[in-house]
């Protein structure tokens, strides 16, 4: 059996774990998915992913990255299992490994200081230890072998004396004196905090003696005078920051101490001057923020939101960069990727629900990267006033795209747990037209309550003619028609629904188009609850422009009514009926039922470019072939939480036969997509974050290949005709034309040239009077040529 191993499709999860800044302010580090992507601040791209295995069953969690105390262009990793990978991140060369016998929980570094790793032992016991020079054979010193709790809200002062942490509870802080090894803890009491419920994060001071804690109030409270209050058992000063009114969720300063950032589910940054109540605010970033750094330049701070992004933000709270991959959804009542993944064949693009309500996003099929997000129903997210109130949003449920690429349709939904009022259950199908002038999609119908006060369930183009099919609860199955624009009436063109159809007056749900090998009539399938519908076109298939007008054909029936139908697709004069619990396959030219299987489908893909498609069924994959009826299985925890899948161009046939022709790709919520590898695939191959990998060494390499080129077509010691020296000359000049027109910041460092190459290459003197002149001019272009290396050699 072909092995086949599970990856992540484009750019994973980035919001689990706080981003990392580096000491420069160049980079950018996040936590995706096994592996810790470098992010470059200036353009936001992706500089290279690191830590990365090639075997999905060797991959382990990574729980934390720190900056190398000792080497500030190396990086740490810690990974679950206690291995400390130190990477040199800018070459992407993984310098040694450190093997900790335990389980490491967070890693934190401080300059001069050493690297602080928090363990738990066999025994469940919490440790913090030390490691002041991270090399390949360090022991770690353990400054506390027992710690009261799990730590959590880990922060530390830059000057290396102490640090804090929160239990999991958040009733607890926890001081610790790095100097004099000793713990102490402030208790939630009465006299201090206890009416602020718990505390939601914690953030020590750099410089100065303060503490800066988040509540669940939305207040942020600063303790001053900490340690004195400690010594002499009294309550320490304390003063409030208040503006947030849902619970503040992330606290950081700013390097000097003399800027608090705060952030929470409002989606504002909130930037406080020290010791002063002055804030000033970023708002409408989309998403609750869960984690912020800032750089140590203080030009810029990094949060990191629960949509699966983040932004840099400037000094000014001006958005520098927007860095992320699938956005996920964050809110409790938002449905898991409900209108699918479709494909979007102009733009090489992947459509789907974005983590923003309203908005669809657009995700590149080559790189995996977020292209951008289309306003669909034109609303700004509002947090509730209380978690616990639902918040009243419009979702997107269904999405379909036609086979030129021209139309888009949605349907919307607004809705509560409320009944009563009529608009808090708004309802809207919109028509979308692609306009090739602006490259984006314009509104050009928009129909409120497309099946009255039901829910549309499915809708589907026809193959062939500018016709759309609807199903909804209503018990109707519509049809609506693109209505042509007309001057003389000064009708503009819109889609209108022209003829309905119903059966029994149970509810319509699945739809499916399909083709007879016999003839070249089109027929339409619709189920009706536990039923199977064929309605035949009675208008000649020639006519695209006319009106569809379908009859009843036969029904394919399921004798239990309570197993509705939830998907239909069809290929080589079969029908495949996916019910609740079972999946039924059908003839379309006879009517007869061919066979049965007790799958309980929740998820599938139909392969355009083949006959197989990709069903899910509970921990099983169900690769099922329409020409010769075979089926390979595959089985993985995973597939239980697939929600939505979809087959893309394969760019690299792969030798598992069911994906030689398309690549599938699913989405598991909170995880993002995945794809399949072969288990003798690099994944660097298949995947790319950017459209090149390792820039860096196609850069260094671009003369090399060309002069290895030339001196593959050029020997001295072989005489040469006339025309080979034509030829050759020809060769050389294009190869240096190829070199002249590459933009100089491509290009490597003067070093790696040779100079004598470099001088042929300068334009030739004209007018030549004497030979001293002549040898005045060549010293000169010697100098102008070899400048930068003697320069650089005099002061080597």
């Amino acid at each position: 059996m072909k092995k086949l191993n599970i990856r992540q499709f484009g750019i994973g999860t980035l919001m689990k774990y706080p981003p990392l800044i580096s000491l420069d302010s160049k980079y950018v580090f996040t936590i995706g998915d096994g592996c810790v992507y470098i992010w470059i601040v200036k353009t936001g791209e992706c500089l290279r992913l690191i830590n990365q295995t090639s075997n999905s069953n060797d991959q382990q969690a990574i729980i934390g990255i720190a900056i190398n105390p000792n080497n500030r262009l190396q990086l740490c990793i810690g990974e679950q299992n206690g291995l400390i990978n130190v990477w040199d991140y800018e070459d992407g060369i993984l310098i040694h490994t450190i093997k900790l016998e335990m389980e490491l929980i967070h890693l934190s570094s401080i300059s001069n200081h050493g690297l602080y790793v928090f363990g738990k032992n066999t025994k469940n016991i919490y440790s913090l230890h030390r490691i002041e020079s991270v090399r390949h054979n360090c022991s770690p010193i353990v400054l506390f072998d027992k710690l009261p709790c799990l730590p959590t809200c880990i922060s530390f002062d830059q000057k290396g004396e102490y640090g804090i942490f929160l239990n999991s509870d958040g009733t607890i802080i926890y001081l610790l004196n790095l100097i004099n090894l000793q713990i102490k803890n402030f208790a939630i009491t009465k006299q201090n905090l206890s009416y602020h419920e718990k505390i939601i994060c914690a953030q020590i001071h750099p410089n100065e003696e303060c503490l800066a804690l988040g509540t669940q109030s939305g207040r942020i409270v600063l303790w001053y005078n900490y340690l004195n209050s400690t010594n002499n058992n009294k309550e320490p000063t304390i003063s409030y920051l208040h503006w947030h009114s849902l619970p503040v969720l992330c606290l950081t300063f700013s390097f000097d101490g003399s800027y608090l950032f705060s952030g929470g589910h409002e989606c504002v940054l909130v930037k406080w001057l020290y010791r002063k109540n002055e804030p000033t605010f970023r708002p409408r970033l989309g998403a609750p923020i869960l984690h912020i750094n800032s750089s140590n330049d203080q030009t810029f701070c990094a949060t990191t939101h629960s949509d699966n992004t983040f932004h840099l933000i400037g000094s000014n709270l001006s958005i520098q960069q927007t860095i992320g991959g699938i956005n996920q959804m964050f809110l409790p009542q938002q449905a898991s990727l409900p209108a699918g993944i479709h494909v979007f064949a102009r733009q090489q693009s992947l459509v789907m629900n974005s983590g923003k309500p309203g908005y669809l996003q657009f995700m590149s099929i080559e790189n995996g990267k977020l292209l951008y997000n289309l306003d669909i129903v034109g609303e700004n997210y509002v947090s509730p006033n209380e978690l616990t109130d639902q918040c009243v949003f419009t979702d997107i449920k269904r999405l379909i795209i036609d086979s030129t690429d021209t139309w888009l349709v949605t349907f919307e939904e607004r809705s509560t747990n409320s009944i009563n009022d009529d608009h808090q259950n708004e309802r809207k199908l919109r028509f979308w037209k692609f306009n090739l002038n602006t490259n984006q999609f314009e509104l050009n119908t928009s129909i409120t309550y497309p099946h009255g006060q039901e829910t549309l369930n499915q809708m589907l183009f026809h193959p062939s003619k500018l016709e759309l099919a609807t199903t909804g609860n209503d018990g109707f199955l519509k049809v609506w028609t693109f209505i042509q624009e007309n001057p003389i009436t000064k009708r503009v063109s819109h889609w209108r629904c022209l003829s309905a159809y119903t059966h029994r007056s149970y509810s319509s749900n699945a739809l499916c188009y399909y083709k007879l090998s016999t003839t070249n009539q089109i027929n339409l399938c619709c189920s009706f609850e536990h039923l199977v519908t064929v309605w035949i076109d009675t208008i000649n298939d020639k006519i695209t422009d006319e009106e569809s007008h379908y009859e009843y054909s036969r029904c394919f029936a399921h004798y239990d009514r309570k197993n509705s139908v939830e998907y239909i697709h069809s290929s080589s004069d079969q029908i495949l009926v996916c019910h609740k619990s079972l999946v039924n396959l059908w003839n379309c030219l006879n009517g007869q039922f061919i066979k049965s299987f007790s799958w309980h489908v929740h998820a599938l893909a139909k392969d355009p470019r083949s006959s197989f498609i990709a069903l899910f069924d509970k921990s099983f994959l169900h690769f099922y072939s329409f020409s010769d009826g075979k089926c390979h299985s595959r089985k993985s925890s995973l597939f239980r939480r697939v929600t939505s899948a979809s087959y893309i161009p394969n760019e690299k046939s792969s030798s598992f036969v069911p994906l030689q022709h398309s690549r599938l790709i699913f989405y598991i919520p909170q995880e993002g997509l995945k794809t399949f590898i072969d288990d003798n695939e690099e994944e660097n191959d298949l995947i790319p974050i950017n459209g090149k990998l390792e820039m860096e060494n196609v850069e260094k390499n671009l003369l090399v290949n060309l002069i290895r080129q030339s001196q593959n077509d050029f020997e001295i010691n072989k005489p040469k005709s006339f025309d080979d020296l034509t030829k050759l000359n020809q060769r050389i000049n294009h190869l240096n034309q190829q070199f002249l027109s590459t933009p100089a910041y491509l290009l490597p460092s003067i070093d790696h040239y040779c100079i004598d190459s470099l001088k042929r290459m300068l334009l030739p003197i004209e007018n030549q009077i004497t030979k001293e002149n002549d040898s005045t001019d060549q010293m000169s272009f010697d100098r102008l040529s070899t400048m930068s290396v003697d320069s650089e050699e005099e002061n080597s």
